[in-house]
């Protein structure tokens, strides 16, 4: 075996042929790479010179003279070839000792347990060996952790799975208010459309929204504008909006044969003016043109108000050949009643069938399952859609530079 750095084109077939994380991409490497020249692609070839082995690695400063590499949800390689991995690692160490590496910290992308939406264990995957490899070579795991950490990458991703099931298939294992509020978007017109960079500020202002509902603080407008230029052939800005005229002429046709309804009963009624069958239509029906009246006037004052078309939820999609990853998003929640969130995933889980991506990633959860969980109302969001959750194996730590690396790390708890 060897190990060196790989030329963009073997790296980009490896990480397009084999399970990857999206930041493990060629677009990745490139923007970095143009901009700040700092990421670096290594790999390990066998004897016969074939890649088995690839990661995108990138660098940061740290105390003044030194650099803190971090992986990328990578290396990309196969977990359980003991050879492999030593190899792999050890010669990283190597490469990174001439790079003037204070430490480095790797988050593989290895499931070690899949969950229920309600945390029950579904599989667990044997990942000791794994692990004890990289402890022999001096990497501390950094523990399992729940919740939102400031300075990892979420452990917790709650995912479904689209290999060989049909978009009938996907809706009737949803749960049935998911199922019916997707349904109800399509009959209120509810359109999902992208957004071009320069509009992300219509994305941002509903991430905001987000944001101040559930009272976190992540990433400004510039960010997001970044990740479309990063991933620029495989990002996806999506808006939900409605058209409120539309959905005016379709509840007002519906309005009309609602009361033709009426008519028709009500001449059936004189026919027969003692069925009980028939007077008990009539109420059902008078009762529906009621809520009809009453819907129509709202959205008439709504469009007064607020204007004919409305934006609902947006969110950023990246994507590679093996997933769709619904990154942020946000919603208005003025507009709940629309369900935009609920028309974005599904026309976003249609595009991933379409191009014959296996996985719709919903992204982060905290891992706490209970009912207080400060994230519980998203999780129940994504269960709806029948999602199980991924844990994940999480942070390891090497000090290159033992010393310097404890003073750094003294000087943080100092701050």
């Amino acid at each position: 075996m060897q190990f060196l750095k790989l030329s963009k084109q073997e790296f980009d077939n490896f990480t397009q042929e084999n399970f990857s994380h999206y930041t493990q991409s060629l677009n990745h490497f490139e923007y970095r790479n143009k901009h700040k020249k700092d990421a670096h692609i290594l790999g390990v070839k066998d004897n016969n010179g074939h890649v088995i082995a690839a990661s995108l690695l990138t660098e940061a400063r740290a105390l003044r003279f030194f650099k803190y590499f971090y992986s990328h949800r990578g290396p990309v390689m196969d977990y359980n070839n003991k050879e492999l991995v030593n190899f792999f690692f050890k010669n990283l160490t190597k490469y990174l000792k001439k790079q003037k590496c204070l430490f480095v910290l790797v988050d593989p992308y290895i499931v070690i347990q899949k969950h229920t939406a309600d945390g029950e264990v579904l599989e667990s995957y044997d990942h000791q060996n794994f692990k004890a490899i990289l402890e022999s070579l001096g990497y501390k795991h950094q523990g399992y952790s729940v919740g939102y950490q400031p300075m990892s990458q979420i452990r917790w991703l709650s995912v479904l799975d689209l290999k060989n099931k049909s978009e009938d298939e996907l809706l009737k294992e949803m749960n049935y208010q998911t199922r019916r509020n997707i349904k109800k978007t399509e009959e209120m017109h509810v359109q999902v459309e992208d957004l071009n960079i320069n509009e992300t500020d219509r994305f941002f202002k509903l991430f905001k929204m987000a944001e101040e509902k559930h009272g976190f603080s992540f990433r400004g407008l510039d960010y997001f504008k970044e990740m479309q230029k990063i991933y620029h052939n495989n990002s996806m800005l999506k808006i939900a909006t409605i058209n409120l005229n539309d959905y005016l002429k379709s509840l007002e046709l519906q309005d009309q044969q609602l009361k033709n309804d009426v008519l028709l009963a009500e001449n059936k009624l004189k026919e027969n003016p003692n069925s009980k069958k028939q007077k008990t239509t009539i109420n059902q029906i008078l009762q529906r043109l009621d809520s009809s009246s009453k819907k129509i006037d709202k959205i008439k004052k709504l469009i007064e108000t607020d204007g004919e078309i409305i934006d609902l939820a947006a969110a950023l999609y990246i994507y590679n050949n093996h997933e769709m990853y619904y990154l942020s998003s946000g919603s208005n929640p003025k507009y709940n009643e629309f369900m935009g969130a609920y028309k974005l995933q599904w026309e976003m889980i249609k595009f991933s069938k379409e191009n014959n991506i296996d996985r719709y990633n919903f992204y982060g959860i905290t891992g706490d399952f209970s009912d207080t969980a400060e994230d519980y109302g998203v999780q129940q969001f994504k269960k709806g859609f029948n999602a199980n959750v991924e844990e994940y194996i999480g942070d390891f730590i090497k000090p290159i530079k033992k010393n310097w690396y404890f003073i750094n790390k003294l000087i943080n708890k100092i701050k």
